[in-house]
């Protein structure tokens, strides 16, 4: 298995550049993913959601349930799905870190 896999590195170290090594590519793919998530912030995917709901329609009925609401912040409410991004950052951030050691773990190892 070892074997297989520095036969593959050198190959890749033939055809790419110089530059190309794999903590660039790592940076490369998590600025790539942390753009994308960027850009598909609150008002880009607000437009594919209403797209999708445009076909169905809700009928709202005025329901008082027991107990009392806990207030939120007017800003909260208006854009709770800003965790998600947060949520999602930091599982790639863990992803990263977990698959660097396994790499360097694997590498290591005689």
């Amino acid at each position: 298995m070892k074997n297989y896999l520095f036969k593959f590195v050198e190959r890749l170290r033939k055809k790419l550049p110089g530059w190309m090594n794999f903590q660039n590519l790592i940076f490369f793919i998590v600025i790539f993913t942390f753009i994308i998530i960027v850009v598909w912030s609150e008002p880009l995917s607000h437009i594919f959601e209403d797209k999708q709901s445009a076909d169905v329609v809700f009928t709202a009925c005025p329901t008082i349930l027991p107990g009392t609401p806990t207030p939120l912040s007017e800003e909260w409410v208006r854009s709770a799905e800003q965790t998600n991004g947060v949520i999602l950052g930091a599982i790639i951030i863990i992803f990263a870190v977990v698959a660097g050691t396994a790499a360097i773990l694997i590498m290591d190892r005689d």
